[in-house]
C-alpha cells in the first residue's frame, strides 16, 4: 500500500547524450536505506539500455524496460499499468524515468500528473542532458522534442563539454534565452563520468518540486526528416516486417537471431538479437561497425558477445566509444537512422561476423 507519493524524477535528453551513464552513477551512489526503481523507455524494439543498467541491479534497485517508442505514444491505460506494476513490485522510495531520446517529455509529465497518479507519484526535479554542439544544427534546434526536453527541465546538464568550442556554450545560452529558460541552472560536464561535486549537487536538487508543472511547451510539429527540416512531412518507405515477442522467441530458437524495427518522429530503428551460442569475431564486427559509420546514422548501440569478451558499443554521430561488460544473455545491436537503410545487406554483413563455435 502506498502511504505517501513516490518521489519521481525524469531524465531526458536526445539520442546518445549520456542519460544511461548518469542513471548508473545515481544508482551507484543512492542512499543505502532507500529502494529505487528505474523505468527505461527506448525508441527501438529490442531493448539495450536496461541490460546496461542491470550491472547496478543490487538489492534495493528494480529496473523495468519498455522498448518500442515513447511511453506517451502508447495508449494511456497500458502506460498506467506498466508504471503501476513497477511501483507494486518495487515499492520504491524514488522512481527514475528515462524516456527515449525521441519521446515527448511534456506529455510524459502530463501523464504522471494526471488524476490517476496524483496520490501515487510526486514529480520532482527533471533533468535534461544536452550536447551543446548540436544547438547550432537546425536538425536539432528546430526539432520539437529537442525543444521540449529543455523546456520541461529544472536542471540542464551540458555533457561532453571538453569538446565544445566557445561558440557552442554561447549557442546553448542563447537558445535557452529564446525558450525563456535563462533562470534554469546549467551544469557543464567535461568528462565521461560526472564529477563528484556535480553529482552531489544533483542529489541535493532531486527532492525539489518541479517548477515546470504548468509549462507551456511548443505545439507538436508534423513528423519531419531531421535531414530536411523544411520538408512539409516525411513519409518513410515500408519498413521490414517485425515480430511479436512470441514470434521473436520462435525466430531465436529456429535460426539463432531475430530482427525488429520501429519508426516514428522522422526516424527508424533496426535491431537484432543474436543468441549467446553465436559469438562474434571482434575484428569482423569492428569492420562492420566502420561500414555502418559511413552511413551517417544517428545512433548505434550494442552489447556484443565476442570470443574476446563482451563488448559495449555506443556510436553517436560517427563517434564510437567502446567498453567492456560483465555478462549478457544474448547479443543486441540497434541502429537509429533518419533515413531508410538497406537492412538486408546490413543483416547479411552482420551475420557474417559470427564465428561458429
Amino acid at each position: 500500500m502506498i502511504t505517501k507519493p513516490i518521489k519521481t524524477n525524469i531524465i531526458t535528453g536526445f539520442l546518445g547524450v549520456g542519460k544511461t551513464t548518469l542513471i548508473k552513477q545515481l544508482l551507484a551512489n543512492k542512499p543505502e536505506h532507500e529502494k529505487w526503481a528505474v523505468l527505461v523507455n527506448e525508441f527501438g524494439e529490442i531493448g539495450i539500455d536496461g541490460g546496461l543498467l542491470h550491472t547496478q541491479a543490487t538489492p534495493g534497485i528494480t529496473i523495468k524496460e519498455v522498448p518500442g517508442g515513447c511511453l506517451c505514444c502508447a495508449a494511456g491505460v497500458p502506460t498506467q499499468v506498466t508504471i503501476t506494476q513497477l511501483i507494486q513490485q518495487a515499492k520504491p522510495d524514488r522512481l527514475l524515468i528515462e524516456p527515449t531520446g525521441l519521446g515527448h517529455p511534456a506529455e510524459i509529465i502530463k501523464l504522471l500528473q494526471a488524476v490517476y497518479f496524483q496520490h501515487v507519484i510526486k514529480v520532482q526535479t527533471s533533468l535534461c542532458l544536452v550536447d551543446a554542439r548540436k544547438v547550432r544544427d537546425e536538425r536539432y534546434h528546430n526539432h520539437d522534442i529537442f525543444i521540449q526536453q529543455i523546456q520541461v527541465a529544472d536542471i540542464v546538464m551540458a555533457n561532453k563539454a571538453q569538446h565544445y568550442a566557445e561558440q557552442d556554450q554561447q549557442a546553448l545560452t542563447d537558445f535557452m534565452a529564446q525558450l525563456n529558460r535563462v533562470d534554469t541552472p546549467v551544469i557543464y560536464n567535461d568528462s565521461q563520468r560526472i564529477q563528484p561535486e556535480q553529482l552531489q549537487y544533483i542529489y541535493t536538487q532531486l527532492d525539489k518540486s518541479t517548477t515546470q508543472c504548468n509549462t507551456q511547451v511548443s505545439p507538436p510539429l508534423k513528423p519531419k526528416s531531421m535531414l530536411n527540416p523544411s520538408a512539409e512531412q516525411w513519409f518513410l518507405p515500408s519498413a521490414p516486417s517485425t515480430y511479436s515477442n512470441d514470434e521473436l522467441q520462435q525466430q531465436l530458437a529456429l535460426q539463432g537471431y531475430a530482427f525488429k524495427t520501429n519508426q516514428g518522429e522522422g526516424c527508424v530503428s533496426y535491431g537484432w538479437i543474436i543468441d549467446s551460442l553465436r559469438c562474434f569475431s571482434f575484428e569482423s564486427f569492428m569492420q562492420w561497425l566502420e561500414s555502418v559509420k559511413g552511413l551517417n546514422v544517428l545512433r548505434l548501440k550494442a552489447i556484443v558477445i565476442t570470443h574476446d569478451g563482451i563488448l559495449i558499443v555506443n556510436m553517436v554521430d560517427g563517434h564510437v566509444n567502446l567498453d567492456e561488460h560483465d555478462d549478457a544473455l544474448d547479443s543486441r545491436i540497434e541502429i537509429i537512422s533518419d533515413s531508410e537503410l538497406d537492412v538486408n545487406s546490413l543483416q547479411q554483413q552482420l551475420l557474417e561476423c559470427i564465428e561458429v563455435i
